[in-house]
């Protein structure tokens, strides 16, 4: 009997292996085809989701041809807002397991071998001539080994990615960085890697607001700072990524929060047709 329960233990963790990459494959493929959003109007608007899993969406509800994660939410509940009548694409540039290392500018990286991402973003005019990019980056910093990342070296990257952003494309374009989500830190990391997460989103939090490279406070989507993202149903079953719901709720808190400003931009592009 032991035996065949063994058995089945290793039959549902393989499952959920499974199941997990096969998610992450779904979501890769489901990008390509992100569907501009079309409200009244014909002025086109873009934003950008920029960063790691978080930004990916894994842990979402995802297929072949669905999108997932905040771009994907976010776009459905701009639809049901009134006050916005002019288009939206929203773009999901999230990449697996990467750390802010991973997305700093070459000339900003102390690694031998360069990392591409954010040249890649650079590279490409749709992302480029974003109006809004959200930033949900950080979470492996806690793990990675080459180099080592403390505290401080996460925040300096994360300086550097938003002056490169501020340097190239648009320059009026806002962006909107969010602290690190800590769920299942208490299950995945050491006492002293816990700390150092709190000390990487207390960094984050006194950085957004100095605002000194016109950076905006995102969500706060570490349970540390907002206990609301302490509710189990809001993690998908390995306890660190978001599911559905969670994704679902950030969604209509980024509405609350960049309604304002994508109204703003509206208005600026649909005024000289008024005369004014």
């Amino acid at each position: 009997m032991e035996h065949l329960r063994s058995f089945f233990r290793v039959i549902r963790v393989f499952w959920t292996v499974c199941s997990f990459y096969l998610k992450l494959g779904f979501i890769y493929i489901a990008r390509r085809y992100e569907p501009a959003l079309r409200t009244k109007g014909s002025y086109n608007h873009s934003i950008v989701v920029l960063g790691d899993d978080h930004a990916l969406g894994v842990g979402d509800y995802s297929t072949l041809t669905g999108g997932s994660g905040i771009a994907h939410k976010l776009t459905k509940e701009l639809a049901k807002q009134p006050p916005i009548r002019q288009s939206w694409q929203i773009y999901n540039r999230g990449e697996y397991r990467t750390s802010t290392e991973d997305w700093l500018h070459p000339a900003d990286s102390k690694r031998k071998e360069k990392p591409k991402l954010l040249t890649r973003v650079f590279q490409d005019p749709k992302y480029l001539n974003a109006e809004i990019v959200i930033i949900m980056l950080g979470t492996y910093d806690v793990l990675e080994k080459t180099p080592s990342l403390t505290p401080q070296d996460t925040l300096r990257n994360l300086q550097h990615i938003c002056q490169a952003l501020r340097k190239n494309g648009k320059k009026a374009k806002s962006i909107y960085l969010c602290t690190i989500p800590t769920a299942g830190d208490d299950i995945y990391l050491t006492e002293e890697q816990r700390a150092n997460n709190l000390t990487r989103n207390r960094l984050i939090e006194e950085y957004v607001k100095k605002n000194d490279d016109g950076v905006l406070p995102g969500l706060q989507i570490d349970s540390a700072s907002n206990f609301e993202m302490r509710r189990e149903n809001l993690y998908w079953q390995d306890g660190r990524h978001f599911s559905d719901i969670g994704y679902t709720m950030m969604a209509k808190d980024w509405v609350l929060l960049i309604r304002p400003d994508i109204v703003k931009r509206e208005f600026a592009l649909f005024r000289p047709d008024l005369g004014l």
